[in-house]
């Protein structure tokens, strides 16, 4: 066969294997898959072609502009912000949303402030609330020593002397209570010693020191040693090496006794008795604690008017108050040549 015919059949041959090829596969089968594309050996997957919306795009509105009557947001173009979670707190001090409102049902309305437990109830001694006041305390307990106000939490009443006072809430805890009630009675007993001991010493002392030749303490005006009346350095050295080792003493066993887990210790219960005054009913203890509190804080005010007293007035507390501290003949003796008694 002549070789331009060979050609010619060849030519015809591949044409009619590519047509038949285009015939087997349809349109929708050519737009379903994709192209793949080769470009120096590496393969290349061509993404599908996205359609093309007529919609025009949707708005956002954080701000709230459009209203809920306009054209956008009634076809609904205009995207939300806010994302749909738990429905929105709304606080109500004032407490306008009723009971019956959606926002409450739904537990959407909280107050400003958080719910706190009242610890102390609002008392009306006066009678200021009327008698229909739910916020009133009927059963408040009310402070002895200051009737307009409640009973401190930590002062029960349990200790002698105990009458609600403690304005400025200083014992926060039980024990703070009994630590000041500790350095109360320590001050008490001594405030008592002090209080007995300033005037006699204005009495006894100049005899005493000339019986014993010695130089007395106090001045020529009767006033006792003090820190305001001065005189303090005219004292023997010893005897304040003598009284801060006994006060020591006395303190360290108090410390330890406390501290021993004994459960009958109370605050300033040293065990001392030795003339056995001590009673034994707990009723009769009760009272004798009693009495030796409200003596010693009698005491502690006493002695702080004996050394502002003498200060002021530049004379002894003997001769201020004679009656107490000299025979009565001596005394109105005294009045009668200084103009008091006619």
């Amino acid at each position: 066969m002549h070789p331009t015919t060979i050609l010619s059949l060849t030519i015809v041959a591949a044409a009619t294997v590519t047509v038949t090829s285009f015939q087997m596969l349809s349109p929708s089968s050519v737009r379903a898959h994709s192209t793949l594309m080769r470009m120096d050996n590496e393969i290349l997957q061509a993404a599908e072609p996205q359609p093309v919306s007529d919609s025009p795009p949707p708005i956002r509105d954080p701000m709230g502009l459009y209203s809920a009557n306009s054209e956008e947001r009634k076809n609904g173009l205009i995207e939300s912000t806010e994302e749909v979670s738990q429905p929105k707190t709304i606080y109500d001090p004032l407490s306008l949303y009723s009971s019956e409102s959606k926002e409450r049902k739904n537990a959407q309305i909280k107050s400003l402030e958080p719910e706190v437990v009242v610890a102390n109830a609002v008392t009306d001694p006066l009678g200021l609330y009327g008698s229909d006041a739910a916020a009133v305390d009927s059963d408040a307990i009310m402070s002895e020593a200051l009737p307009f106000a409640t009973r401190p939490l930590m002062l029960t009443g349990e200790l002698p002397g105990d009458a609600g006072f403690d304005p400025f809430g200083f014992a926060k805890s039980r024990e703070d209570l009994m630590n000041y009630r500790e350095a109360e009675i320590k001050h008490a007993r001594l405030a008592m010693l002090a209080a007995a001991g300033w005037p006699l010493s204005e009495v006894f002392d100049k005899k005493i020191a000339i019986a014993l030749h010695l130089t007395p303490l106090i001045d020529a005006s009767d006033r006792a040693p003090s820190v305001l009346n001065g005189g303090l350095g005219k004292v023997n050295p010893f005897y304040w090496i003598a009284v801060l080792g006994a006060a020591s003493a006395i303190e360290f066993y108090g410390t330890n006794k406390s501290k021993s887990g004994d459960e009958s210790y109370f605050p300033g219960n040293l065990g001392f008795d030795p003339l056995g005054l001590y009673p034994e009913g707990e009723a009769d203890q009760k009272n004798m604690q009693l009495a030796e509190i409200k003596n010693g804080r009698l005491a502690m005010i006493a002695i702080f008017g004996f050394a502002i007293q003498e200060f002021v007035s530049k004379s002894g507390v003997i001769d201020e108050t004679p009656f107490f501290f000299r025979p009565l003949a001596e005394t109105l003796k005294m009045y009668t040549n200084s103009g008091y008694v006619h």
